[in-house]
């Protein structure tokens, strides 16, 4: 249930007044999107508790530094777009933060080269390479089918490349991804990994949407599924588009806390009528 204070905001209205500093803009930020970046620091990173609020600090700092200079520059375009940019911080956030940088270059059992990853993806349909990913993210099945919208069991052939080294991925207890040093440092190569003929979230989130036709959505997929950094965004678009409904909301004393670094505007405080006549 939504802070009362939350639930007349909109996204465009907290990307608007946010930039300004608007402090109930920032409150319906941290109450609608705290809950998505929590669970991604979670299943990316293996990351909760107090060190998934000190990173998501972190983050609040870099996005309203310099007059909300890292804020203004986020999507305006719709909420999974500007969530998606956010994804990206934050996840890099985590890897500063949290993961030692010696640990950010191998971690056990597994190096996450990108033609490592390329390969195990080669010829694989779109979807199946979607399905893999989020299976190396840490995604478990049922969560995977929520996500996606259909049964995993439509990948099993792709998921059998989940072999040696790759297997803790297939069958993992927790969902949480087994090489969160690895897989964070991997998905920042992906990252700087952008060329010009890279696409944009805008053009993913019209395919996923269903707002294009067959012409324009198959040089967008033959694109996303040749690209490792275009494949990320796909997915991260996929993702934060679940987790903004799926995830649990934070609680009240976690958002007063997470407001507490940030340079908003106070609202002024009102004055009683017989205060107002003494002053």
């Amino acid at each position: 249930m939504k802070n009362s204070q939350t639930t007349l905001f909109t996204f465009h209205k907290i990307r608007e007044q946010g930039e300004q500093g608007n402090e109930g803009a920032w409150r319906a930020f941290l109450d609608f999107y705290s809950p998505v970046f929590f669970r991604l620091l979670e299943i990316h990173g293996d990351i909760d508790g107090t060190e998934a609020t000190r990173i998501l600090k972190k983050v609040l700092e870099a996005l309203t530094a310099n007059g909300f200079e890292r804020f203004r520059a986020t999507s305006r375009q719709s909420e999974r777009e500007f969530l998606g940019d956010i994804r990206g911080l934050l996840l890099e956030v985590a890897l500063e933060t949290a993961v030692h940088p010696a640990q950010a270059e191998s971690s056990p059992g597994v190096i996450f080269e990108t033609e490592k990853i390329a390969k195990l993806l080669e010829d694989l349909p779109l979807l199946h390479k979607e399905m893999l990913f989020f299976k190396l993210s840490g995604y478990h099945d049922d969560t995977l089918e929520r996500v996606l919208r259909i049964a995993p069991r439509v990948a099993e052939k792709a998921f059998e490349r989940l072999t040696a080294e790759y297997a803790p991925a297939r069958n993992a207890e927790r969902e949480r991804c087994p090489w969160p040093a690895g897989w964070l440092a991997f998905l920042k190569r992906v990252r700087e990994m952008k060329t010009d003929k890279c696409l944009s979230t805008h053009q993913f989130v019209r395919v996923h949407d269903g707002q294009v036709s067959w012409y324009d959505k198959e040089p967008v997929e033959k694109h996303v599924s040749a690209c490792l950094h275009c494949l990320d965004s796909w997915t991260g678009i996929r993702e934060v588009g679940y987790w903004r409904h799926a995830a649990d909301p934070v609680s009240a004393s976690e958002i007063k806390e997470l407001l507490a670094v940030l340079p908003i505007q106070k609202p002024p405080t009102k004055k009683s009528f017989f205060a107002r006549l003494r002053s």
